[in-house]
């Protein structure tokens, strides 16, 4: 089993109540996979950040350790014990 930290930034925070989980899944979960388990557990987070076809909606920057998902394997990127995913809302200003 692995441990994976994820943060929800932004209007994500609001529908988890907290920025910080941390979930324990098998070895060998691909960055999809964990964003997916956390979402089964808060009402609307699925919808949020996932497209119908199951990919990551282009709005959200998943970064993985630093890196963004989608310059790596995208939804399929591998975790390993004690990494980290930040998942960054989209943001609006003028």
């Amino acid at each position: 089993m692995a441990r994976v930290r994820v943060k929800t930034l932004g209007i994500l925070y609001r529908i988890t109540g907290s920025i910080e989980h941390e979930l324990e899944v098998r070895d060998g979960a691909t960055v999809g996979e964990v964003v997916g388990e956390l979402a089964s557990k808060y009402e609307g987070l699925k919808e949020e950040i996932f497209e119908e076809d199951g990919r990551f909606s282009s709005d959200y920057r998943i970064l993985l350790n630093g890196r963004e998902v989608a310059y790596l394997e995208g939804e399929k990127t591998r975790v390993n014990n004690g990494d980290e995913i930040v998942i960054i809302p989209p943001v609006g200003g003028g």
